[in-house]
């Protein structure tokens, strides 16, 4: 393969933002904040995994809204990819975190792989969901702003009797390390709603500290934005952004097939009707198998069928 280098070009391109902050520090109304001025005019779509929460808001900005019950990669990417054949300006993930920490994320899927931790679970599970789910907000055709949860980070120092000890060092984000090298701009907001960027590729912005952030930082994002050779128009198909969670039939076949899979590999006992009836009302504490399974419920149960029988989901 020849390769070649020619002349830098500029081009215009879609924002991706990280919010990063404690719980009441502001992340969703910031997010709204500046997604309200980047759609310029057009619409804003949100995955909501906080229970409604960001509903509370919408007597203020105007917004579509799918909630996530669980919180698998998949449902992201749907969700993803959802917004932007619908023809949405913007995208607020709120949060990214639950992909990762949350039910159905990224840990939980590693750990009920079994087998090998290393080879099994994050070379055939985690790792592949991880660089899927980052590839789809990469490649979206609008701009997404990903709220964060954030934990106390500790490194290993040795102290004055040259004994190790943790030591504070800071606030990391609830997600996979080095996610941040995937966005444009990373911000940290404090309890008083105060923004720290504490990574950015627009040198103007670099080192920023904003208190209350308003529609004038996304005004001069926006410019940033804006500046060079205009990019190619994405092709969207208007469709409608609903649940990006799979529907109860879709969900009834999964069930099915990983039931029929099971039986073929001989597993004991084997899967038939009332079998897969006991099995759901043990695990659920429900009466009527898999009738009295909400979606989220179903999900889980299929997920836990098709690691036992080994299909990739």
């Amino acid at each position: 393969m020849s390769l070649q280098f020619k002349p830098a070009i500029k081009k215009t391109k879609k924002l991706r933002m990280a919010l990063m902050g404690p719980s009441g520090s502001g992340k969703t109304f910031t997010a709204l904040t500046l997604a309200a001025e980047l759609a310029q005019g057009g619409k804003i779509a949100l995955v909501d995994t906080e229970r409604g929460s960001a509903s509370l808001y919408s007597d203020r900005f105007p917004f579509d809204c799918c909630e996530l019950e669980t919180f698998h990669p998949q449902h992201y990417i749907d969700a993803v990819n959802a917004a932007a054949q619908a023809g949405y300006s913007v995208l607020i993930i709120d949060s990214l975190s639950h992909a990762w920490s949350g039910e159905g994320g990224v840990l939980d899927q590693v750990n009920r792989r079994g087998g090998n931790t290393f080879t099994d679970g994050w070379g055939k599970v985690g790792t592949p969901l991880q660089n899927s789910l980052m590839k789809a907000i990469l490649e979206a055709p609008l701009h997404v702003i990903a709220t964060m949860r954030v934990k106390t980070e500790y490194a290993v120092e040795q102290n004055e009797r040259g004994k190790s000890v943790p030591k504070r060092i800071g606030l990391a984000a609830v997600q996979r390390d080095g996610v941040e090298y995937e966005f444009d701009i990373i911000g940290v907001l404090d309890i008083q709603n105060t923004l720290t960027i504490e990574k950015t590729r627009m040198v103007d912005l670099a080192g920023a500290i904003i208190n209350k952030p308003d529609r004038k930082l996304a005004q001069k994002i926006m410019g940033w934005l804006s500046q060079g050779e205009a990019a190619p128009p994405a092709q969207t198909q208007a469709t409608t952004f609903t649940s990006a969670a799979p529907d109860r039939d879709s969900l009834l076949k999964r069930i099915e097939q990983a039931c029929k899979a099971l039986n073929t590999a001989e597993v004991k006992p084997e899967w038939s009707k009332a079998s897969l009836r006991e099995f759901a009302n043990t695990k659920f504490k429900v009466e009527n198998g898999i009738d009295d399974l909400s979606l989220s419920q179903l999900d889980e149960l299929a997920q836990v069928l098709e690691q036992r029988a080994e299909i990739p989901f």
